[in-house]
């Protein structure tokens, strides 16, 4: 019996603030909580620190404002993931034509 495996390690940098914060209205998160969500997935921002050990030299980016994903290594991280992907059965299902052969 066969299954479909997905690459889902960079999953949650693929969340659209977006369209998550649109699916969270959907579920009836409304007002408070949606400025809540959105304060807490938007408006973020990172640098990079390169440390390079040969020559003792160090090099860091620019701020770069983060666009897409949802937080990792946080409480809420995965239930923002979650949310995002909730509806996916149900577009693959209305999507599909049932005509996959392994």
């Amino acid at each position: 019996m066969g299954g479909i495996f997905c690459e889902h390690t960079k999953a949650f940098d693929c969340v659209d603030h977006d369209i998550l914060i649109s699916k969270m209205e959907n579920y009836g998160v409304i007002v408070k909580g949606k400025e809540i969500f959105q304060s807490y997935i938007k408006g973020r921002y990172q640098q990079v620190l390169i440390d390079i050990k040969t020559n003792h030299n160090t090099t860091v980016s620019n701020w770069a404002r983060i666009k897409h994903g949802a937080p990792q290594g946080s409480v809420l991280g995965p239930m923002l993931f979650l949310s995002y992907i909730n509806d996916l059965p149900a577009v693959i299902n209305k999507k599909s034509n049932n005509s996959f052969v392994c």
